[in-house]
This record gives structure tokens, sequence and C-alpha cells, in this order.
């Protein structure tokens, strides 16, 4: 008769140590029937046993006595060491397949504020704020890449946005000559060529659609949706900020719990690694600060207040666009601040009256003076010299109702110490000029007549009357 029990050890067999080897849980038939765990098992065997010790003598284990194996079922092996660690990381490996596509478009933030409804008060608060401060976002697929893919969209969408091509001339200039990065680390450039080739080709789309005035950003979107151009532009981007962090080990190894060089090789090269607060430092000291813009981090957690904590890891200075990332545990998206309010005014208008348009210079022979051509040619001076002939040339008095027009000499006279001249004007008296009646001001604007070419008879001002009135 073949062996049919087996041995399964219980929870408190493994604690007190009585765990049965597995080479000696068959039984034979013999012991099976006199096994002493079965029902009206007695130990006495004729012998007397109390004067023995039980020195030796253990507590038996609890056994489970199995029927015969169904030959219809096949029986399992037990596993290796190895296929036992194999399938633990394959379980710890897996992913979820995600739905979605690696960039969204721009959507109401709304939507986060939605997600988070049922949420910690906090979050509720929090989430409704944002959705005021910053009221669109741009959500990026969680694949491991959300960070590094954010920063890149963000990067390009504000260089697009700026509508400067010769700007983003110099940032693809720039780009390109860090590859010299890459090559004093010793990556070697068959491996890295084709990771730039695909960023400059995203530099080109945007500068074509700056100057063809593309109105969105729609052809950015569709590049990051793209697996391969996103996994090449992000890579490259990767590999610069590692490159960028060995030469420049001092500033980053402090914050760190291993050697650069193998953080680098396990947490900034290797894709589906999420980016850490070390490693976006390093993005944004080796990308994006050469460029002017700014990043700025917006969490989203449970600290006090009823805003999200902002941090700026951009240094104190001018920048020229900000890119601003919202983080949840373990997850980045784009934010988007709300545009100013734009202040409709009706423009102010400057109204000028004229009493002529006629541009032409005046003929300086019809006056008594050498006039100032370029003062003559001033729009609005009236064309009738007629009055100032040199036969009626004549100085007005002054008083302190008008105004004294000047001399029709080329030269004004002056007062010395040296005998008097006579001259050949004389002052005529009060009887000879023409009087006329003293006018109250007119209420509304006025038009103030050039004294060079006025009439004797017309006031100082006149009002404005049809069509000048509006």
């Amino acid at each position: 008769m073949p062996s049919v029990a087996t041995h399964r050890p219980r929870a408190s067999d493994q604690q007190n140590g009585d765990a049965m080897p597995l080479s000696n849980t068959l039984i034979s038939p013999p012991s099976l029937y006199s096994s002493p765990f079965l029902p009206g098992y007695s130990t006495f065997d004729g012998n007397d046993h109390s004067a023995e010790t039980d020195s030796t003598y253990s507590s038996p284990s609890y056994v489970d006595f199995a029927v015969n194996h169904d030959p219809r079922f096949p029986t399992m092996e037990p596993l290796s060491r190895e296929e036992l660690e194999r399938f633990q990381k394959l379980s710890n490996e897996y992913e979820p397949e995600l739905q979605g596509p690696l960039v969204s478009a721009k959507q109401s933030s709304q939507s986060i504020a939605s997600e988070y409804s049922n949420a910690d008060p906090t979050y509720v608060a929090k989430t409704n704020a944002l959705a005021v401060t910053h009221p669109f976002t741009r959500v990026m697929k969680g694949d491991g890449n959300c960070g590094w893919r954010a920063v890149a969209f963000g990067y390009f969408e504000n260089l697009l946005s700026l509508r400067d091509a010769v700007k983003a001339q110099q940032e693809l200039a720039r780009i390109k000559s860090m590859s010299r990065l890459l090559d004093q680390v010793g990556h070697q450039e068959y491996l890295y060529e084709t990771f730039v080739d695909a960023t400059e080709e995203a530099f080109n789309q945007v500068i074509d659609s700056i100057n063809k005035g593309v109105p969105d950003e729609g052809f950015l979107v569709n590049i990051f949706n793209d697996f391969n151009e996103s996994m090449s532009i992000i890579t490259h981007f990767r590999l610069l900020t590692s490159s960028w962090m060995k030469l420049n080990h001092i500033r980053y190894q402090a914050f760190l719990s291993t050697p650069l060089d193998q953080y680098c090789s396990t947490q900034i090269e290797p894709t589906k690694t999420e980016i850490d607060e070390v490693g976006l430092q390093g993005l944004v000291d080796s990308v994006i600060e050469g460029s002017g813009f700014a990043v700025e981090i917006l969490y989203l957690d449970r600290s006090q207040g009823d805003a999200v904590t902002p941090h700026l890891l951009s240094p104190n200075r001018q920048t020229v666009a900000t890119i601003k990332l919202l983080y949840r545990p373990g997850h980045y998206d784009l934010l988007y601040s709300a545009e100013p309010p734009t202040i409709q005014m009706s423009p102010i208008v400057n109204y000028q009256y004229g009493m002529t348009m006629n541009y032409t210079p005046w003929d300086g022979g019809a006056l008594s003076f050498d006039m100032n051509p370029h003062l003559m040619s001033i729009p609005g001076l009236m064309m009738d010299p007629s009055p100032y002939t040199p036969a009626s040339s004549s100085i007005m008095p002054a008083t302190s109702q008008g105004f004294m027009p000047s001399t029709p000499q080329h030269e004004f006279y002056s007062p010395s110490l040296s005998p008097s001249v006579s001259t050949t004007v004389s002052s005529p008296t009060t009887s000879n000029l023409p009087l006329s009646p003293i006018q109250s001001k007119p209420d509304g604007p006025q038009i103030r007549l050039n004294p060079l070419v006025m009439k004797p008879n017309l006031s100082h001002s006149l009002p404005v009357t049809t069509p000048f009135k509006k």
C-alpha cells in the first residue's frame, strides 16, 4: 500500500520550531494504524515506563491525512528558490496598462477639484482654490516618465508662446552644443545622435510654426504623443542631466545616500524611472536654466493652508516664462495660471483744429521781414499777409486786454547806452488804431491765431463752431 499521508505544518508549529521535514512526512502502513494521533490509541505495551525521563520527548506535531491523490489532476512540483525569486520580481514589476494619451489636451482644472470632491477637506479646499488661480491643466500619462515629459513639453510650449524665432534658434544652438557634456563623461556619439536628432526636429517645427504664425500648440501635442519621438526627447534630456550632474558632483552628492555615478545609472538614465527632487533640480540646472525659463512646483498635500504650496526651483532672477508643475505623490502634471483681465478702454483722441490744411510754404517776398520758412510751414496759419505790407507796418501797443504782435523787423530793438539814433519806426498814437468792442470769452474750445498773420479786425481767439464742434 503506497504512502498516503502528508504533513501540513501550522503557524503554531513554525513558531515552536516543531515543523517536520518533508522527508519525514511519509508514513508507512504499519505505523499508520499504530499512530498515537488516532482515536483510541493506547501507549500501554505491558511495561512500566514511569521511571523513564522525558528528556528526549518532543511534543507531537499535528498531521492532516489526505485521501489518495486523484490521477485526473496533475501534481504540482515544488518550486526552487530561483524560480520563486523570478516570480516575485515579475510581480513587483507588473504595471497595469494605463489608458489615455501621453500628453492630454489643455483642460479645465475643475476636473482635479471633481476628483478630490469626496477626499480629505484639506484637498477639497486646495483643489477648489487651484481651479481659480490656475484654471487650466494638462495631464501627463503616469508611466514613470511623467515628470520628465512635463518639463520637456512645458519647455517647448513656453518657447513657442514667446513667438520669437531668433530665441528659438538660439535655444537650438545651445542644446546642440551641450553634446560636448555627453562626450566628456564617455558617451559615444553614435549612441545618442538619434536622441539629439529628435530634439532638433522638435525645435525646427517650433521655429517653422512661429514663422508661419501657427496659432496653437497642436503640433507639439502630436510630437509628444508619438511614443518614439517623445521617448527620444526625454532620453536626450535624461542623458544631458546625468552628464551635467556627474561634471558638477559637488553640488548634488551631499543630497544623495549613494554615490552619484550609481544614482545617475539607476535613477536618471533608465527609462520609466520617476524623477525625484534631486533629479529635477539637475534637469533645471542643466537644460532649463540657460533658456531663461523658471520652473515652479505646486505641491498638493495635507500641509496647512487653503492653497497649494509653491516652490520655485530656479534662482531669484527675472525670467521670461515659467513652467508650472502640479505634484501629487508620484505624479506630475502641468498647470497654467489665470490670464490677467483685459481692460477695454476707449482711445484718447487729441483733436487739433486748423484754419487751413494747405502745407505749401509761404512766399517770403510778401512780408516785410525775412521769415523762418520752417516756422511758417506749420499747419493752421492764415495765408493772407496783406495787412503787414511795408507801408502799413506798425507796432501795436501793449495793453492788458490783448496780445502785442512782434515788430516787423529782422532784429529786435534793444536800448543801449550810446546816444539815441532815430529809427524809421515811429510809435503810432492810439487814435490811429482800429477799435473793437471788448468781447467776453466764449465757452468751449477755441482756436488760437498766429499773431504774425492775424488780421486787425479779428479777436485773438475764435470759438469753435460747426464743423469743428463734435
